[in-house]
């Protein structure tokens, strides 16, 4: 075969998949500068705003290989690195799992005062409320169906003297 592929094809990759259901669990290093974040907004173009858990919110900047390989949403939560010469400003190194994040919060890794939750609730501006109508607002409504229908009635009656 041209070109050395000896799998067959150029859909022989299409298969393979990268699942690591062994994978170590990263933990901050306090000697590298790093820290956890929640993000809070994405910008795009592989850059975010997060809060980190130190109470600062910072841009965050996707590193390389986390840019091409995951995915990063909202609400996520992540491990920067800090950037010594600009405080505001921090790279995204590592995105953490559902199920990582649970066993970070069981070690007692994050402070006690992130709300971790968040994702899952409404914001507190939308309330949403559905009432039913009863038995007596619907005899209510086809009688004033019935009066509209008979006032149309005589809308339509049009006398040529009047034109």
């Amino acid at each position: 075969m041209p070109g050395g592929n000896k799998k067959g094809g150029k859909k022989h990759k299409r298969g393979k998949k990268n699942d690591n259901f062994d994978r170590k669990l990263i933990l901050k290093d306090p000697k590298e500068d790093q820290e956890y974040a929640k993000i809070k907004k994405v910008n795009g173009n592989g850059r975010y705003v997060i809060l980190c858990f130190d109470g600062v919110e910072r841009l965050g900047i996707a590193a390389g290989n986390i840019k091409r390989k995951t995915r990063i949403m909202l609400h996520d939560i992540v491990l920067v690195s800090l950037w010594e010469f600009q405080d505001n400003k921090c790279s995204i190194i590592h995105k953490y799992d559902e199920d990582e994040v649970q066993k970070l919060k069981s070690q007692g890794e994050f402070p006690k005062n992130i709300n971790l939750d968040e994702e899952n609730s409404f914001s507190d501006d939308t309330h949403f409320s559905f009432d039913m109508p009863s038995d007596e607002d619907e005899s209510k409504e086809e009688k004033k169906e019935e009066k509209s229908d008979s006032e149309s009635e005589e809308d339509l009656i049009i006398d040529v003297n009047d034109i």
